[in-house]
């Protein structure tokens, strides 16, 4: 197990935390590789998470989004027991990280917050240092990691020369280094420009495919998110607002974009006809209306109806989803009260 606590350079600290624990256990394999239950963490009288649950599939990719400040970094601190939670637990391969974190962390590596490393020595004497690592199979996994993660030719360069994107390779080949099942990354793609987001995007999608490593990630990048992930979790304001399969997620109800003629009309039609089959309409600043629908089968009727009323229809198109388009639902619809997950 190796945990990494990377933090920004500040007056008091610019540590790296590194445990290692490679021990072999004889657990069985299990569904879920991570499961929080019920977390609560206060700082005072600030929820910084609230009675949060949800669970992450062994062989996922999972993302937890949220805006800044919604409680992503401190629920991995809690999840590797950097930090105790006010109350309920995390379990790792079925074991509480908090009662036993050198069992229930083995096999996993977590990079939190910004990768600092020694900048006046080469990337290859940080991964020695840092890892831990001796031996000629260590020497051989650490220049094939290199390679794969497409640090190769710069081991012997100083990192102070590394770009940010470089720097997150390099703490991505840190981490997989001890065989590590379970990844987890605190906004990997975080400051990139857009060449970098794709490479470490490309690259977190191959270690998930290549090394059958679980990989979970934070971030604000919607789009990158929906991307890389297979599941989510939407974290906003401590809470769990939805989680599950994106696919899941986004096939939440059959959506319609319609641009008519009259916009006013239209709406008062299709929200005062049962037959249409219309759940919400969202009439756009534009004139275009947003039609919700309670089966994928609807638009037809509701041209039909359009067009008896004596409303020209000029598009009439499925309106595909987004996870922009989810996030802004369930965030929104959780701010008012209501029951989003």
């Amino acid at each position: 197990m190796r945990i990494i606590l990377q933090t920004m350079p500040s007056k008091r600290t610019n540590a790296v935390k590194c445990v290692n624990q490679t021990k072999k256990t004889g657990q069985n394999i299990m569904s879920d590789i991570m499961s929080v239950e019920h977390v609560v963490k206060r700082f005072g009288k600030f929820h910084a998470l609230d009675d949060i649950s949800f669970t992450i599939p062994q062989g996922s990719t999972f993302g937890i989004i949220g805006p800044n400040g919604a409680g992503k970094s401190t629920l991995l601190r809690v999840a590797t027991a950097l930090a105790h939670p006010t109350s309920g637990r995390v379990l790792m391969n079925g074991v509480d990280v908090q009662r036993a974190p050198g069992k229930a962390l083995a096999g996993t590596a977590a990079i939190i917050d910004t990768p600092a490393f020694y900048l006046d020595l080469s990337a290859r004497a940080n991964l020695d240092i840092m890892s831990h690592g001796k031996g000629r199979a260590y020497k051989k996994k650490r220049e094939e990691l290199a390679e794969y993660t497409g640090i190769g030719a710069w081991m012997n360069h100083k990192v102070r020369e590394f770009s940010l994107g470089m720097k997150q390779r390099l703490a991505i080949s840190l981490a997989m280094l001890p065989e590590s099942k379970f990844v987890i990354l605190d906004e990997p793609t975080n400051g990139l420009d857009p060449s970098g987001i794709v490479d470490i995007r490309m690259l977190l999608k191959n270690l998930n495919r290549d090394f059958n490593a679980t990989i979970l990630v934070t971030s604000h990048m919607l789009s990158e998110i929906e991307k890389i992930c297979t599941d989510i979790a939407i974290l906003n304001h401590g809470k769990i607002a939805a989680s599950g399969k994106i696919e899941d997620l986004l096939n939440r109800k059959p959506t319609t974009r319609i641009v008519c003629s009259n916009a006013e009309a239209a709406e008062k039609l299709l929200t005062e006809t049962p037959e249409a089959g219309v759940e919400k309409v969202k009439r756009c600043e534009n004139g275009v209306l947003i039609v919700s629908t309670t089966e994928s089968n609807k638009p037809a009727k509701i041209n039909e109806l359009l067009v008896k009323a004596g409303i020209e229809v000029s598009v009439l198109a499925p309106e595909p989803d987004h996870l922009e388009k989810v996030f802004l639902e369930v965030t929104q619809s959780a701010s008012k009260g209501g029951n989003a997950a």
